[in-house]
């Protein structure tokens, strides 16, 4: 996933949960068993299923943290 982003005056209507259930709906339909993302934010992908499981290296020295979630009946949140 990449990019995920709500502006500010649509935010508390669960339009992320929305559009990270769909995207896993999707890969899942694809034949896709997890999906990962990376992020620096704690605290909001857990909410739906998302486990942290380390930090990722850009080349450029930056780090984000990395994300996976199974796909399987997880519909948590």
């Amino acid at each position: 996933m990449c990019a995920l982003y709500i502006d500010n005056s649509y935010r508390g209507k669960s339009l992320g949960k929305e559009l990270l259930l769909l995207a896993k709906a999707d890969a899942e339909k694809a034949g896709f068993n997890k999906v990962f993302l990376c992020t620096d934010h704690i605290g909001y992908y857990e909410k739906y299923g998302f486990t942290y499981i380390g930090d990722g290296y850009r080349p450029w020295g930056s780090s984000s943290r990395i994300y996976e979630s199974n796909n399987q009946n997880n519909s948590s949140g």
